[in-house]
């Protein structure tokens, strides 16, 4: 992927694994990046390690169910960069109604599906205005693979993701007319604090089988918040100029 020095890319979720991933992915590039999370001393060491990198960065501390954030997270980018190119909305929370559905809560799982898709939605909507003046971006929502996958227990993770990976197709045709493409990432990444709860046995065994299950048809193994940053920073990248409307699957299954 060739260096693209003018385009600026707004990153949700950066202070977690992958989307910390997919900005210094794309900071190596030379892509602005302008960082947002809830940890500000992670994104501070975020920002350094893009610097280093030899890329520009900003970290803007946001929750993004707030639309007041996202309003000001869309502006500082104006602000600071004078424009916003890429939107990649990582953000995510872990699903707190578990279970098969016969024992789940549904105002909890409802409420899960709402601040889910306040997250990963708010920033894209509030910063697409600045896109469309632009004449020209790219939009990545990245989900489950839960969305892809049925699987017994993962009610309250298929539901916001598959309505995502939905959301991405219709998006995109709305917003071909400005030149905007809109793709959806699946994923499952072994880096992270999920990830790491079931390899310490620090869950359900009825969570534990379905990770169980999810490793041993992995053909090419679990992987890694760098392996996917790569993928991410392809499809925003114009390289990926004629793929709008997909869903890639960056599992290896």
């Amino acid at each position: 992927m060739e260096a693209r020095s003018s385009e600026v890319a707004v990153v949700t979720g950066a202070t977690g694994g992958l989307g910390g991933a997919i900005a210094l992915e794309l900071g190596r590039h030379g892509v602005s990046v302008v960082a947002s999370g809830r940890d500000a001393t992670t994104g501070r060491e975020l920002v350094g390690a893009i610097s280093a990198a030899g890329g520009a960065a900003i970290f803007v501390p946001a929750d993004l169910e707030n639309r007041a954030d996202a309003d000001r997270l869309a502006r500082t980018a104006i602000e600071h960069f004078g424009g916003i190119d890429i939107v990649v909305a990582s953000a995510g929370l872990p699903p707190s109604a578990q279970g098969f559905f016969g024992t789940i809560d549904l105002a909890d799982a409802g409420l899960q599906i709402s601040r889910t898709i306040q997250l990963k939605l708010n920033p894209v909507q509030f910063c697409l205005p600045y896109m469309i003046e632009r004449g020209a971006g790219s939009i990545l929502l990245v989900t489950s693979e839960g969305g892809r996958y049925a699987t017994p227990g993962q009610t309250t993770v298929a539901l916001p993701s598959a309505g995502l990976i939905h959301a991405s197709r219709v998006l995109a045709k709305e917003l071909s007319r400005h030149q905007i493409r809109v793709n959806s990432l699946c994923v499952i990444v072994g880096d992270t604090p999920t990830w790491d709860r079931f390899s310490d046995g620090d869950m359900t065994e009825q969570r534990q089988r379905m990770f169980r299950k999810i490793t041993a048809r992995a053909p090419f193994g679990i992987a890694h918040a760098s392996d996917v940053g790569a993928v991410a920073a392809f499809l925003v990248s114009d390289d990926a100029h004629f793929i709008t409307g997909a869903t890639i699957s960056a599992t290896g299954d």
